[in-house]
């Protein structure tokens, strides 16, 4: 993790974020469940995965970034395979294709700009020298 001065402020809302993937993803939403690929469903996956990987690549070095991405992905793969095992859900490979889609792109800003922004933040509010 990258020196902060307030680790927890910035930690807990990602934690936050991974609740909300989580439950979103083996969550029976009235409405929102979807029988056939639909393309808007993609945009969802890779949209949530690049916020989590660009939140969390703000905490750690450019070194643990990847390690991150790869924790990402897996946590990915976990909650489609748990989709296997509910009525109400189902096993789709294009979502984790959109899934690791998500890590790449916020792995690829981070490697080239957002890495350790978080630290960046609290400089510019004066939290650090």
């Amino acid at each position: 993790m990258v020196p902060l001065r307030y680790p927890m402020v910035w930690f807990l809302p990602g934690l936050l974020l991974l609740l909300v993937v989580s439950v979103g993803s083996i969550s029976f939403i009235s409405g929102l469940v979807i029988t056939g690929v639909d393309f808007m469903d993609k945009v969802v996956h890779t949209f949530s995965y690049f916020v989590l990987m660009v939140w969390f690549s703000g905490l750690y070095t450019n070194e643990r970034n990847a390690i991150v991405g790869l924790l990402l992905i897996i946590l990915g793969i976990t909650l489609e395979y748990i989709q296997t095992f509910l009525p109400y859900r189902f096993f789709d490979p294009l979502d984790l294709i959109a899934n690791t889609v998500g890590v790449i792109l916020g792995l690829a800003l981070a490697f080239f700009t957002l890495g350790g922004w978080c630290q960046r933040v609290e400089r510019l509010l004066g939290y650090q020298d």
